[in-house]
C-alpha cells in the first residue's frame, strides 16, 4: 500500500474560494486537482499542463448576444432550410 503525506499549504482566502469554484465546475475537489498537479509535476519534471474552463472571449461574448436578440427578434426574416435562404440570397 502506497505511504500518503498530509500536505500543508498556505494561499489567501480569495484565491483559494475561487480554485474550489473552479474544481467544483470540473468535478474534483480541490485536494484532488493538487494530487493531480503534483504527480504531473514529477511526471513531467515541470509544470505539466494548462487546466482551464473555457470562457468566451468578449467578442464572442458580444456575439452570442446578438445571436439571442436576432433569434427573438419577430421583425427578422426566418428561413424553413438553408436551400430557402440561399434562394432569396441570389
Amino acid at each position: 500500500m502506497t505511504k500518503t503525506a498530509t500536505l500543508s499549504i498556505r494561499v489567501d482566502t480569495e484565491t483559494k474560494d475561487k480554485a474550489e469554484a473552479i474544481c467544483s465546475s470540473l468535478g474534483i475537489p480541490l485536494s484532488g486537482a493538487v494530487n493531480v498537479f503534483l504527480h504531473s509535476l514529477v511526471r513531467n519534471n515541470g509544470f505539466p499542463f494548462d487546466l482551464r474552463l473555457e470562457t468566451p472571449n468578449p467578442e464572442t461574448v458580444s456575439a452570442m448576444q446578438e445571436a439571442r436578440r436576432i433569434a427573438k427578434d419577430p421583425n427578422v426574416k426566418t428561413y424553413a432550410d438553408a436551400d430557402a435562404l440561399f434562394s432569396n440570397l441570389l
